[in-house]
């Protein structure tokens, strides 16, 4: 007792310390709801995927993504994929089984809170194709320790809106998104920004990292929700959302770029029409979105 009451400085960054791993860290909070711990492709408790994809794939994709899905779960960053293993007659066959793949792990599992690209190549004369995966961190423990930090503010978001309407919540994540986060002017084809672990825990981030991030956002709120990868003025990730009934575009991109909600194209990632022209990858994958605004007063 002594040694704290000469120590007062000390004390009391020590207990401001601990509350802050116990608030951001370490209290009990309740999990996602939807969170199925026996489904073959549970990750952790941030998200729950329900196959949508993976359920419509071909067999040799299928294979491809529960390839992938396991070298991304274990943190490997290069690895071979022999022709031979997966039936590709050649690269080109083998490159659409993984590029579908990859594109349909990325949708279907924002959860993969790590996950920022990937690529593959391939040398004329073999018989393999090389693959190297890009992770926002390289850490573990910086990893884990940002799975728990993000389980406290999906648990803090649940509560925030538990009284909202769908209207409310849907305008919550949006001007979250561009209150929290800034959009990552150093972009290129490799970074590491792609990512929900970017979203949450550095505030930073590009289309893809905030399309994740919304999805799992929305599926903890009660928003049905899907990622979408695309084209817009390039390539670029957005969302597709429920509201009563319909479904419409939703890009938090735009909220993180612009981040003042006083200029008028602030929320223009709510307003359809000046979505109009995107087109998306994989239009099988999704419902029909709508044509006109999804509210009245945007």
């Amino acid at each position: 007792m002594n040694f704290f009451k000469k120590h007062i400085i000390l004390t009391l960054l020590l207990v401001l310390f601990s509350g802050y791993v116990y608030w951001n860290y370490t209290r009990i909070v309740p999990t996602n709801p939807l969170i199925d711990t026996s489904h073959p492709h549970y990750i952790n408790s941030l998200y729950m995927s329900n196959d949508f994809i993976y359920d419509t794939l071909s067999e040799n994709s299928k294979k491809a993504y529960d390839y992938l899905l396991g070298k991304m779960l274990s943190y490997e960053s290069f690895f071979d994929i022999p022709f031979e293993e997966f039936s590709c007659t050649d690269y080109s066959e083998c490159f659409s089984y993984f590029n579908t793949a990859f594109s349909a792990i990325q949708v279907e599992h924002p959860e993969l809170m790590n996950l920022s690209n990937y690529s593959i190549k391939h040398e004329q004369e073999n018989d393999y194709v090389s693959a190297h995966v890009y992770y926002a961190q390289s850490f573990p423990l910086l990893v884990d320790l940002g799975e728990l930090r993000i389980q406290r503010i999906l648990a803090d978001m649940r509560e925030d809106t538990k009284d909202m309407t769908d209207e409310e919540k849907i305008k919550y994540v949006y001007d979250w998104i561009g209150q929290n986060t800034s959009y990552d002017t150093v972009f290129t084809s490799t970074s590491k920004n792609q990512s929900i672990y970017n979203v949450f825990i550095n505030k930073n981030a590009v289309c893809a990292g905030f399309a994740k991030a919304c999805t799992v956002i929305f599926q903890n709120i009660g928003i049905e929700a899907y990622a979408v990868t695309g084209y817009s003025t390039g390539p670029h990730m957005w969302n597709i959302i429920g509201y009563q009934n319909h479904y419409y575009y939703f890009d938090a991109t735009v909220a993180a770029s612009i981040q003042d909600s006083s200029y008028d194209q602030y929320y223009d990632g709510l307003r359809q029409e000046y979505m109009n022209f995107y087109t998306v990858d994989y239009p099988e994958w999704y419902p029909e979105v709508e044509k006109t605004n999804m509210f009245v007063n945007i």
